[in-house]
This record gives C-alpha cells, structure tokens and sequence, in this order.
C-alpha cells in the first residue's frame, strides 16, 4: 500500500513518516515524498523512473525517547526510478541488524517499517541542526554544515562548520573545519526561523536534516532529540549583576563572589526564619546564588526564586524584584520544596520587623562598615605572609558574615517602595507616572556616591588654576605621576587623600583583578582631568498626597543606604583586593608565579591551599587558565542560559592552527561525563579488540562501532562533529566522547592512561605506557 497525505493517518507509517507529513502540512519546505510498505507498491506510486530519490526508513522503533535507533537502518542516496524496488527491499532488510542492536542493548524493540521515497535533492549544502544542544544547552541551537549531501556529514567525508546559536538573544559563534562552508546570512536566518516553527509543531526539542540547494533551505526529517532530559533546567541570568561583573571576570573573583553571596543568603535565610533549620534544608540552592559559563558570572536565577518565595506576599514581590533588576524573561522557575506555615510565619514577622527597622540598621550596619575596614586596612597593610594574610581573610568574613545580609534587606525595602510608588502614580497619572516615579526619587544631595565625582571636580580646578591640567590628562604612569607630585606637592597631596578614601571607587571594582586607583594611582589623573560639575539636584517635583509622600520619601531612603552600602562594599572588597595581591607578590618572589598578575588565575581555594604549602606548584594551572580564559574572549555574552543540567563551559578547537607543539590535546565535546581509562587505538572495528573499560581512540566510526563502544569506557575521533555517528551513538549509551582531535594516533599510544571530558573536550594524559625494558 502507498502511503500519502490522503491516509498516511490511518496507517503504521512509523514516526519519521508522520513527522514529514506534519511539517509539509504546516508549511515547512519538504521534498515531495510518499511511503511505501512493500517493495510491491513502487510500481503503483508512478515515480519518474529518471528522477533521484532518496530511500530510508521509518520503523516503529525509530526515535523513541529511550533509544532512537540513529544508524541501525539502512538510508541510500541518488537511487534512480527504476531502482526503488530493489533499494526498497534492501531497505526492509536491514531490520536484522537493528533487531541485533535492539538485543545488545535492551531496548524494546517493534521493527514493523514502512519505508520512506523522497525526492533527492542534489544539495550544495547540508547537515544537522538540533534546536538544543545535545551536550546540554536546552538555549542553544546548533547547525552543522558541509558540501554536498547529508550523509557526508554524518560520516564524516567532509569538513564540517558548527554554528551555536543563542535562541535568547540572536547571537551566535561558530569553528570551522578545513575549509569548511560559511552560511550567509539569509541562510542562517531561514534555518534558525525553520528551528522555530519545528519546535511548535512537535512541541518538543528536535534533530532536524536539512539541505541547501540554489539558496534554498529545504527539510529532509525530523526526530526529538531522545538524549536531551529538560524536566529540571538550570537557569541563568545576567540581569543586574552584570552591571557589577561585565564581560569576563577572573577564575578567581568568579569563586571569590559565589562565596559571598552565599555567606550573605545563608546569613539572610537564618536570621528571617530565627535559624528554624531552613537554610541548612535550601544549603545546595545558597551555595549556587551565582554561577559562571565563559568566564562570565551570572544568576542564578531558579535558586533567587527558592529564596524569594520564602517572603510573604512573595507572588508579589517576585514581579517587583524583577522589574528592579531588569529581568527580562518573567517566567518563574523553581526547584526548591514548599515552605511549611510556620517558616513562613517566623519570616513575615521578620520581615515587617526588618521593614519597620532598616534605615536605622543600615546606619548602624555602615558604622560597622567602617570599624572593620579601619581594623584590618592595618593589619593587611603590614603583612606580606601568604599564611597569615588568609588567615586575615577568614577572620573578615568572619566578621561580615552576620551583619552584611542586612542589605538585602534594604534592597527588598528599597523595591517595594519604589515599585508601590510607581503603581500608585501610574494608576493615578497613567504613562506620565513612570516618570514621575523617577523625578520623586531623583536627587543627587545625600547620595555618597556622588561624594566622589564632587572631589573629583574639586580637584581638577585646583590643577587647572596652577595651569597644569594638560599634564595631569598625560600622566600614563608611576613615573609621570611622581614628576607632577614633584612639580604641584599640593595637588600630589589631593590625589593621596582621595585614594585614602575612594581608591576602590572605578569602573569594575567588584572584579579582585580590576587595577583601582589604590592599586594604580596614575589610572586617576585621567579622570580628573575629564570631571565635570555635579548639578546639585534634588528631584525638583513636589511630590503631593499623603502616601505617596509616604511611598518617595522611603524609596528615596532606600536608595541613599544602598548607595551608602555599595561605597562601603567598595572599601571591603579593595581589603579583599590587597591580600590576594600581597599573596601574589608574595608567590612571585618564592617564585611560584611569573608575574603578580597570575594570581587572579587561582581560585579562592587554590590561593588558601597554596599558602598553606609553599611545596604546591601553580604555573600549570596558571598558564592552563589563561589559555582557556583568553578563548572565553572570543565568544558572545548572552544575557540567560538554560541547561538541561548543571552549567559548563563551552571550549571551541580553532582547526585552522594546525597541530600544537606542545603536545596538548582537544575536541569537540559530545557526550558528556568524565572517563579515566587506558587507550586502545581502533584503526578498524573487529571483535578481537577488548575495549571493555578502555578508552577507545578512532580515526572516525560507523554504526557498525556500536558493539566495541557498549563496553568501552569512553571514545575519542580524530574526525567528527557534534552530528556524527560517534557523536550520535555514544550519546545514546550514555558514554562520555569528544571527535575533532587533531593528530590523536600521533599524540597517543596503546597503554597510555588518559582522562576525557565530554563535557569540556579536554583530554589529559595521565601517564604514559611504561616502554617494554630491553
């Protein structure tokens, strides 16, 4: 029987089939195809017996969400009119080997098939394009591309360019191959817009085939990616916090800033719920406030929601919460369990007592502020011991832990009474209320941050007067900042009293690695040179009725401590700056380090690690960092990242670079997990070659690798993509394996006992076989 679009619904056609009929249905562009049951049926579907077509399968067992059989059915191209019989059979057929796969597997297995015949294309261009990640990023497209007809992507005859497309934000990066193809634009466009409506149709996240032929994208198949499990995202969001931490920030201020909010959250948590046991229940949530991808730090935002829905009212709140920090998908996502009557009993008291108490605590929080600062600048300034100077970091945040959560505080006060102000003059003065909302709590007066630039102006008209304001703008350096001290002692004198005060005031002053005014002086006579006056503003709108009075006059409160706290956080985290830099000179001189710099490539507990032994070696993992860092520059910022799982990092191989002297390995990551095992180099499959727990090393594979990777602890190819059969297969085994590796029967031997990260593409060898003594 041939199966078309008048009854292929009341036929078994198998999921593959139904899924073309779908998508030609809803206007996506699909070759013309029909279905067939038995070779029998060819001579009754009247095809153009010179026409090419394409024959393939669509058997019951295909893309199921536990196996999707990807390589166990024949697929054949370019077969003329005349031969669909015959390749129809042969297509029948190879149900034995996915009958074999079936049992070496354990997958249930119906292999009732119909077969698909589908007009060839005779494309320039083809591949894969998976509305997800498969290794994870549930945000991300990615399309693989190579001349010619799909199957020389998948198997790898090809050079091959993956595009990674942020669904999110329209961005997208992409490594090549060889002299593998680039998609113009329109191209990228048409697929990315394919992607989209795909996913509407089937409701799922799906591996689609494409081919591209006179610049025209057409849709060969598509099947859910079986491999992906989203029951339980991880969400991140640089809403607000990339404003503290824009672009890339260092391996060590990406540990140095999840430690604090995590003692700021944990302290939070304990003191609303009178410590009832619940920040000990969400402790794994607290400890993820903040997580990092690309060396770029972000929320993470479904464990703010674990925490926010702690509040009363917290429906509520999470509106206003968001719109504060600029978040701009408002979909809610949770992980955490509910929270029992009486938690949220002991909160809501706290809460309305914090609310009714802030401004005066927040006082009293920036006088304490201002005791430790003054007790450990001391302390830190006369030390240079690596030992002693963590030490005096404990003992800080010791000494912070309890008190710093008050801001928090303030910052939910400061929300709420802004986003009760905007309602109110928004329902009252329509459009007009949300600038009205801004004029009320507008006003530079009582601002502390606004301390700075005020000296700053000051200062300049001292250096003008003396006519030295083109020398001032000069100054590049210790040396030319020493000449001006030299020649206006005065102004000298100026420029080390506003350090005194705000050397840690300047553009990313929250990153440890950030060199501040403190750190380097001559950064500030620049902008010195380049102040203007502050207007003295103090909002200049009357503000009428008594709540709303109410509702300004406490936002604009609020605001004046946060500011007040931000300063103070400044000053707290520049101590915080000066023991990571004393610890780095200190290295540098017992010549552990190159340079001071090189600390910032340590985290926070391999600095703590590293002053307690002098023995421990840290150049390795210094000159590893910066390399990987220096590659996290290249790619795109995105502003929210979903991932099925936990976050990692994307490590992209440039092919272009030909093989590394130094012998070091990468790929491109495509089945996640970590295996350690011993490598056995497969030129050709053959059931003589124990790999059971091994690692085995390819040029490239085939379906026909399956039975040698069950066993095999991992696979590494030279050849490959996120699409090919390796890819595809050991995905589908769950076995961690990365393709794309450069020179790897050049790099590796028999016996050498590695470490592979699926994840990453990393590849380190552990140690090396033992040649044979003579």
């Amino acid at each position: 029987m041939i199966v078309d679009n008048s009854n292929f619904r009341s036929c078994e056609t198998g999921a593959k089939a139904r899924r073309l009929f779908d998508m030609a249905e809803n206007g996506l562009n699909v070759p013309r195809f029909f279905c067939v049951q038995s070779p029998e049926d060819i001579a009754a579907a009247k095809a153009d017996t010179e026409g090419l077509y394409s024959v393939r399968s669509s058997a019951h067992c295909e893309d199921g969400r536990e196996f999707s059989f990807a390589g166990q059915f024949d697929t054949y191209l370019n077969v003329k009119g005349s031969d669909l019989e015959y390749y129809v059979r042969k297509c029948l057929d190879s149900r034995a080997s996915a009958e074999a796969y079936a049992a070496n597997t354990g997958a249930a297995a119906d292999i009732g098939m119909t077969v698909i015949v589908q007009q060839m294309i005779q494309a320039e261009l083809s591949g894969v394009l998976f509305t997800s990640n498969p290794q994870g990023i549930l945000s991300e497209a990615v399309i693989a591309v190579g001349r010619g007809t799909g199957n020389n992507v998948v198997e790898d005859r090809t050079d091959v360019t993956q595009y990674y497309y942020d669904m999110h934000d329209d961005k997208f990066c992409y490594e090549r191959q060889g002299d593998s193809p680039l998609l113009s634009e329109k191209l990228l466009a048409d697929l990315i817009a394919a992607a989209r409506r795909i996913n509407e149709v089937f409701g799922e996240r799906q591996d689609i085939e494409f081919a591209i032929k006179d610049d025209e994208v057409f849709i060969l198949q598509s099947r859910p990616i079986t491999t992906l499990d989203a029951s339980n995202p991880t969400v991140l969001d640089s809403s607000n916090i990339s404003e503290s931490y824009p672009g890339i920030s260092s391996p060590l201020t990406i540990s140095f800033v999840k430690e604090v909010y995590y003692m700021v959250f944990r302290s939070s948590v304990r003191r609303t719920t009178k410590n009832d046991g619940t920040a000990e229940r969400i402790d794994a949530s607290l400890h993820s406030m903040t997580d990092s991808v690309n060396g770029r730090i972000y929320y993470r935002i479904s464990n703010w929601y674990d925490v926010i829905s702690l509040l009363p009212f917290s429906k509520k709140i999470i509106p206003v919460w968001q719109e504060m920090l600029g978040v701009q998908d408002k979909q809610v996502s949770r992980t955490g369990d509910k929270v029992s009557g009486l938690t949220k009993m002991r909160v809501m008291i706290s809460f309305f007592q914090l609310l009714f108490t802030n401004c005066k605590k927040m006082e009293k929080l920036e006088a304490y502020f201002d005791g430790v600062y003054k007790d450990y600048s001391e302390k830190i300034s006369n030390t240079s011991d690596p030992a002693k100077l963590t030490k005096f970091y404990s003992e800080l945040c010791d000494a912070l832990a309890g008190e710093w959560d008050i801001t928090l505080a303030n910052d939910m006060y400061t929300f709420i009474f802004t986003g009760l102000l905007k309602k109110r003059l928004v329902k009252k003065y329509g459009e007009k209320g949300a600038e009205l909302t801004n004029k009320y709590i507008a006003g530079s007066k009582g601002i502390k941050s606004m301390e700075p630039v005020r000296k700053l102006y000051e200062m300049k008209k001292r250096f003008e007067e003396k006519g030295l304001l083109t020398k001032l703008a000069e100054v590049s350096s210790a040396e030319d900042l020493a000449g001006l001290t030299k020649a206006f002692p005065e102004g000298g004198k100026l420029i080390e009293d506003y350090i005194a005060d705000y050397g840690d005031r300047c553009p990313e002053e929250l990153k440890l690695e950030t060199q501040t005014y403190r750190v380097a002086p001559w950064r500030l006579c620049g902008n010195i040179a380049a102040a203007s006056p502050v207007r003295e503003d103090t909002g200049g709108e009357q503000v009428k009725g008594f709540m709303t009075k109410a509702f300004a006059k406490r936002a604009a409160a609020g605001i004046r401590l946060r500011e007040s706290s931000r300063m103070s956080r400044g000053r707290i985290f520049g101590l915080m700056r000066q023991i990571v830099r004393s610890c780095g000179e200190a290295f540098v001189s017992q010549q552990r380090l190159t340079n001071t710099e090189d600390v910032f490539y340590l985290t926070m507990e391999e600095l703590f690690s590293a002053a307690e032994n002098t023995a421990l070696p840290l150049m390795e993992t210094v000159t590893s960092r910066r390399k990987k860092w220096a590659g996290f520059k290249k790619l795109p910022l995105y502003t929210r990242l979903v991932f099925a799982d936990d976050p990692f990092d994307k490590v992209l191989t440039d092919f272009g670079t030909g093989s590394s002297a130094s012998g070091e390995l990468s790929g491109i990551p495509c089945s996640e997990g970590i295996a350690e095992g011993e490598v056995v180099l497969v030129e050709q499959p053959s059931p003589d070659i124990d790999t059971k727990g091994r690692i085995i090393a390819a040029r490239m594979t085939d379906p026909g690798w399956v039975f040698m990777i069950t066993g095999a602890a991992g696979i590494l190819s030279e050849k490959g993509s996120l699409l090919s059969h390796t890819a595809i297969i050991s995905r589908e085994l769950g076995k961690p394996s990365v393709v794309g590796v450069r020179d790897l029967f050049d790099k590796l031997h028999n016996g050498d006992y590695i470490r592979i990260n699926g994840s990453t593409g990393e590849i380190n060898i552990l140690r090396r076989k033992q040649a044979n003594p003579q």
